[in-house]
C-alpha cells in the first residue's frame, strides 16, 4: 500500500523538526562568515591611502599578511616609496606608529618581518647554491643592491627614533629570528652575511677595487 499524505507528512517530520531547529544555526554561521570575509577583514588601502590607513593595515591580522607575495611587495614598495620622498605623510607615519599599543607595534614588526623573510631567504639559498667564482659575483650583485637600497632610504634621512618602539631593538630583532625562523635557516643565514662580510672587507681594503664598487653603487640602476 502506497503511504497516505498524512504517514508521508509524519515521517518527514522530525527532518522539518531538525532543519527548524538548525535553521538559526545556519543563519548566524552565514551571518559571521559574511562579517568576517567583508568587515572584519579590512580593504588593501589605495596608492593614496592615509598614514593611518596604511599602519593599520599592516598591523591587523587580516591585513598585509594574507595578501599573496606579488601583491604584498607591490604594497610595500609603492608606500616605502611614498614615505621615503613625502615628508609630511612620513612624520604623520611615525606619529601612527608611536601611539600603537605595545602588542600593536609587535605585531607592526612581525608582519614586516614576515613580509621581508622570502626574500632575505632568496639571497641566502642562491648562494649556497653557487661555488667559485658565481658566488663571488653574486655578493658583489648584492653588496652593490643592498648599498643602493641604503642609499634610496638615506636619501629620506629618516631619524628612526621618531618611529618609537614600533621598529625592533637588537634584543626584539633577536627574538624574531628565533621564533620565525628555523635553526638550518639561521646557519645558512650565518654563513651568507659571514660571507658578505668578508667580501666588504676585502673592497674596503682595496682603494682600485672600493672606487669600482661606489662607481657601481651610483650608477643608473637600469636592466
Amino acid at each position: 500500500m502506497q503511504p497516505t499524505s498524512a504517514a508521508r507528512f509524519y515521517r518527514a517530520r522530525p527532518i522539518l523538526v531538525a532543519l527548524a531547529c538548525a535553521s538559526p544555526l545556519l543563519l548566524l554561521g552565514g551571518l559571521w562568515w559574511a562579517v568576517n570575509a567583508f568587515l572584519l577583514t579590512p580593504g588593501v588601502p589605495d596608492d593614496d591611502a592615509s598614514a593611518e590607513e596604511c599602519v593599520r593595515f599592516i598591523v591587523h591580522e587580516k591585513g598585509l599578511s594574507r595578501l599573496d607575495g606579488d601583491r604584498r611587495d607591490r604594497f610595500l614598495q609603492h608606500h616605502l616609496r611614498r614615505l621615503v620622498q613625502g615628508a609630511a605623510l612620513r612624520d604623520r607615519f611615525a606619529a601612527v606608529l608611536r601611539r600603537l599599543t605595545h602588542e600593536e607595534q609587535a605585531a607592526f614588526r612581525a608582519h614586516l618581518f614576515d613580509a621581508f623573510k622570502p626574500h632575505v631567504l632568496s639571497d641566502i639559498r642562491h648562494f649556497h647554491d653557487l661555488q667559485g667564482k658565481p658566488r663571488q659575483h653574486y655578493l658583489d650583485e648584492r653588496i652593490v643592491e643592498y648599498n643602493r637600497v641604503a642609499a634610496f632610504l638615506g636619501a629620506a634621512r629618516i631619524d628612526k627614533r621618531a618611529f618609537g618602539d614600533a621598529l625592533p631593538d637588537p634584543g626584539q630583532m633577536t627574538e624574531l629570528l628565533l621564533t620565525k625562523t628555523t635553526e638550518q635557516e639561521r646557519e645558512l643565514g650565518l654563513a651568507y652575511f659571514g660571507a658578505l662580510a668578508e667580501r666588504i672587507k676585502q673592497i674596503l681594503a682595496d682603494p682600485e677595487l672600493k672606487r669600482e664598487f661606489e662607481a657601481r653603487i651610483a650608477a643608473p640602476n637600469t636592466p
